[in-house]
């Protein structure tokens, strides 16, 4: 079993729960992955709506850095009662009752799992098993925090957004993924003497050409 049987698994399981409440499961697909706001966005789920994907699917994501079965299984709640009640609620209205009738606890903007929560959805694990995962560990300390309200049309984000902090040494060490490096160019700015024009050229040209010129007075003073 990997991680998306295990995912599907527990919202089988869980699907009777939904069907009680009165919004019974829609079609849907659930991937552990990055959200929209990217690795260091801070939302830890995300719900799209049926009609971004050709098969008429709810596509759930739950982030890869997610470490326990419970943490998990709370944030897959939270998407799928997105996607049962419509993403036009967004966490209020009948998403607001429907995150109380199932144990999760305020702000409903989180996937924080209530004492009902673990009573009804860890007999549930215990069945299945603990998921396959193993936390991704992304770097770069996160340390300010904010709400991500819902935005767009038809996605909803969740959970807290984080602001990333530097990481001492991190140009020393081994990449940690094979994307793309992060572009660092820096723009240098020149400044005519003269009337004040100014441009922001790159180093590599200020060696291999020279300065800019400005329109009415020539060769500009480049910044050091």
């Amino acid at each position: 079993m990997n991680r998306e049987t295990w995912l599907n698994a527990l919202a089988e399981l869980m699907a009777p729960r939904f069907e009680e409440l009165g919004h019974p499961l829609r079609p849907f697909r659930v991937s552990i992955g990055f959200t929209s706001t990217g690795m260091h966005g801070g939302a830890n789920g995300e719900c799209w709506d049926k009609r971004t994907t050709a098969d008429e699917r709810f596509t759930i994501l739950i982030s890869p850095a997610e470490a326990t079965s419970m943490a998990i299984a709370a944030i897959l709640n939270h998407e799928l009662i997105h996607a049962a009640v419509g993403l036009k609620e967004g966490h209020k209205g009948a998403f607001a009752k429907m995150m109380q009738q199932t144990g999760m606890e305020r702000p409903f903007t989180t996937s924080k799992p209530g004492p009902a929560f673990v009573a009804w959805v860890q007999p549930l694990i215990d069945q299945l098993g603990d998921i396959p995962h193993s936390p991704l560990v992304v770097r770069q300390a996160q340390t300010r925090t904010k709400l991500v309200k819902r935005k767009g049309d038809g996605v909803a984000l969740d959970e807290a957004a984080q602001a990333p902090a530097p990481v001492e040494g991190a140009e020393d060490r081994e990449p940690d993924s094979s994307r793309p490096p992060k572009q660092t160019t820096r723009l240098r700015k020149a400044q005519c003497g003269d009337c004040g024009y100014n441009v922001r050229v790159t180093s590599k040209w200020l060696d291999e050409v020279g300065p800019p010129h400005c329109p009415n007075h020539g060769a500009m003073e480049v910044a050091a």
